[in-house]
């Protein structure tokens, strides 16, 4: 099924925005995690590999999540206890895109996640970038992920407007991915570009398998390469 879920890159934007401190980092699987306030919640990232988000949860997130899973009829608690069974359930709603939100208490003791902090005691797993969101705007509420505020009394500092990078038109797309040009991708492999239209680029990989990509992270990440 498709479902083209955020790159990290992505994401890091996403939680920036939203206002939300955070710490970017890899663990030992070299996977890219994003951690929440300075010792919160742990957001992995890999899907370039996996089509799933996977938080670490403290005991906080992990019920103020679970609420907003429940009043949207999104949570689903798995009562597996085995290490085995939780990956094959996990997977069967990945391979579907699934809109549920997988709760695991105790899911890093149950799936064995022994560099995961003694803090993060629990899982959450999810499929869909709606989803994430979501969950974002359930954490932009834990008041520890915000920055602390400044002194009123503090003397007024002056601040350089953030830097917008412009976007990119169609055109100069085209110039580094030319529709009809083959590609290649770390995950999905060799593939054809179709269309080249409103900043995203659309792929034609094996066994129809279609995938649209944001340009402007594409050029800048080099997630797609012309062969």
């Amino acid at each position: 099924m498709d479902n083209q879920l955020y790159s990290y890159e992505e994401v890091c934007e996403i939680i920036q925005d939203k206002g939300l401190k955070m710490i970017m980092k890899r663990d030992e699987d070299l996977n890219k995690i994003c951690q929440f306030g300075d010792r919160g919640s742990i957001l992995n990232v890999n899907t370039l590999l996996y089509n799933r988000y996977q938080i670490h949860a403290t005991e906080k997130d992990y019920n103020a999540i679970k609420r907003m899973a429940e009043s949207e009829n999104l949570a689903i608690v798995l009562r597996e206890n085995d290490k085995d069974e939780i990956e094959d359930v996990i997977s069967g709603y990945e391979e579907v895109g699934s809109k549920a939100v997988l709760f695991i208490k105790n899911g890093n003791r149950l799936l064995q996640l022994n560099e995961t902090e003694k803090n993060l005691p629990h899982e959450i797993v999810f499929f869909t970038n709606e989803n994430l969101v979501l969950i974002l705007d359930c954490l932009c509420e834990n008041d520890t992920y915000k920055p602390k505020s400044k002194s009123k009394v503090a003397a007024p500092v002056v601040v350089a407007p953030k830097v917008v990078e412009p976007e990119l038109s169609d055109d100069e797309i085209k110039e580094v991915y030319p529709e009809g040009s083959t590609v290649s991708h770390v995950k999905y492999g060799e593939g054809v570009v179709k269309t080249v239209a409103a900043g995203k680029i659309t792929v034609a990989f094996a066994d129809s398998v279609e995938k649209i990509f944001a340009a402007k992270v594409c050029i800048k990440n080099k997630l797609l390469t012309v062969v």
